[in-house]
């Protein structure tokens, strides 16, 4: 590891989503991510309080996926789950609003959505996937997002081809300046992640973190 300039237990997220994860392997999960030293988690409202209690005084920053992955969560249940979330000890939301409004040119009710979700209380990472937009409504979810004030972006949720070096530079066009930028789908391998992380990505989320960590090691 002493050859990668990153420090990958922050860089790299592990998601612990997988609702036919059984419990040994879960319990497995989270031995790895104490061995590695993961810092943060991105789970379910199902897994929170398991890793809560699974990581003990561990200081990790949990985050919650909320209306992930099919965006179907209605407006009105939106501060129940947050609710939740807050009452069983999520640090932040991470959260897949509702593009239809987008393409349905009800432009209001998608930016009332993300507002309502900003202001819940706890910070706040919208998740998109570009290769699942075209680009006048990829365009729409970014200027909305930042005029709310919106700082964390993720691209990508797990569905679809890998972000690509291309779709990085375009992100940066749009996105400005001291934004944080997370990529998340089809993350497998040490050199995919050092590439993205070159390319001025944050950091990565990806179930694959066991086998990502293992290659380190003969790096």
């Amino acid at each position: 590891m002493s050859k990668i300039k990153y420090e990958l237990n922050e860089k790299i997220h592990a998601i612990i989503f997988n609702h036919y994860l059984t419990w040994e392997n879960f319990n497995s999960n989270c031995d790895l991510i104490k061995k590695y030293n993961i810092k943060n988690i991105s789970t379910s409202l199902n897994f929170l309080s398991d890793l809560k209690n699974a990581m003990g005084d561990k200081k990790i920053n949990i985050k919650v996926l909320i209306s992930y992955p099919f965006a179907d969560l209605p407006i009105h249940l939106i501060d129940e789950h947050v609710a939740y979330a807050k009452d069983k000890g999520a640090n932040e939301i991470e959260y897949v609003p509702n593009f239809r409004n987008l393409s349905k040119k009800k432009l209001n009710i998608f930016g009332s959505e993300l507002e309502k979700v900003k202001n819940s209380g706890l910070p706040l990472t919208i998740i998109i996937n570009k290769s699942k937009l075209d680009e006048e409504l990829f365009n729409q979810v970014i200027g909305i997002s930042l005029e709310l004030g919106i700082t964390n972006f993720q691209f990508g949720d797990g569905f679809g081809p890998p972000i690509t070096s291309l779709d990085v530079i375009q992100i940066f066009k749009l996105l400005g300046s001291g934004k944080f930028t997370k990529v998340v789908g089809g993350i497998k391998k040490i050199s995919q992640v050092i590439d993205l992380l070159d390319c001025g990505i944050d950091c990565i989320g990806t179930a694959n973190f066991n086998e990502i960590f293992e290659e380190v090691k003969v790096f």
